[in-house]
């Protein structure tokens, strides 16, 4: 599913998130959730790289560089870009690392890196393939892509179904999911067709249920009343925690050919 935005656009929005705005989204993310899942992640990678010292991993939409931290505790030298000029900001104040502002066309050079990572970006650029092959061009040879990337999933079809049979009167689901910042849900098979067709070799695609956003936030952004949120949120949350609501997102590995 795809809803594209262009680029000139894209880069507006990011110019206006400073650092007010990106703390705002910062404190709505489940926290404890996302430091577990960086963890396992980062321990995936380097048991496909066989090893972490010594190694560069490179961030695309870094965010205030939580993940690339713990990356760097885990032995890798890391960099990474943004767009938003407050989460640079934050970067470098929290934890010390530098990030490159700006696209990745702008970086300079080639086979750069071990490890390429990317926390729900690829849904929000106007030119997918273009992020893809400039990924492939920044991983080294044997190189390590990493992608989460939100997944069209049961719940997807069942809001586009209400959607239409209202006339779009209640669209809030399908819209916060497919938004003007929010523009592509892949499939495992488009996944896996995708990075086959620019030139990687998928290692994997896992559907996983992760949201990282607190419910609550995440109602308010449907515009559910206050008084209503708490008692959905709990629901809500209990089947989170047994791993029995819609897999959200897709876990993507891939890797550059050696050849």
């Amino acid at each position: 599913m795809s809803n594209p935005e262009d680029a000139a656009a894209i880069h507006d929005f990011y110019d206006e998130y400073d650092r007010e705005l990106f703390e705002l989204y910062a404190n709505a993310r489940r926290s404890s959730m996302l430091d577990v899942v960086w963890r396992e992640t980062i321990e995936r990678i380097s048991e496909l790289l066989g090893g972490s010292a010594g190694r560069t991993l490179f961030d695309v939409g870094s965010g205030g560089a939580d993940f690339l931290a713990l990356a760097r505790d885990a032995g890798y030298e890391v960099s990474g870009s943004e767009l938003a000029p407050g989460a640079v900001e934050v970067a470098k104040e929290t934890h010390d690392i530098d990030l490159h502002l700006g696209d990745l066309p702008t970086i300079e050079g080639s086979n750069l890196y071990d490890s390429v990572t990317m926390w729900c970006v690829l849904a929000h650029v106007s030119d997918p393939d273009e992020l893809l092959t400039e990924c492939l061009r920044l991983l080294k040879p044997g190189g390590v892509l990493f992608m989460q990337t939100p997944r069209w999933s049961a719940m997807d079809g069942a809001a586009l179904a209400v959607s239409k049979a209202t006339g779009g009167r209640a669209s809030r689901v399908i819209d916060r999911r497919v938004s003007d910042t929010h523009m592509r849900l892949h499939s495992k098979s488009s996944m896996r067709q995708t990075l086959e067709r620019l030139g990687f070799e998928v290692i994997a695609t896992e559907s996983r249920v992760r949201y990282s956003l607190e419910t609550t936030h995440y109602l308010a952004s449907l515009g559910v009343p206050e008084r209503m949120r708490t008692p959905i949120s709990s629901s809500v949350d209990s089947l989170l925690k047994r791993d029995a609501f819609f897999r959200n997102v897709l876990d993507v590995f891939a890797r550059k050919p050696l050849g």
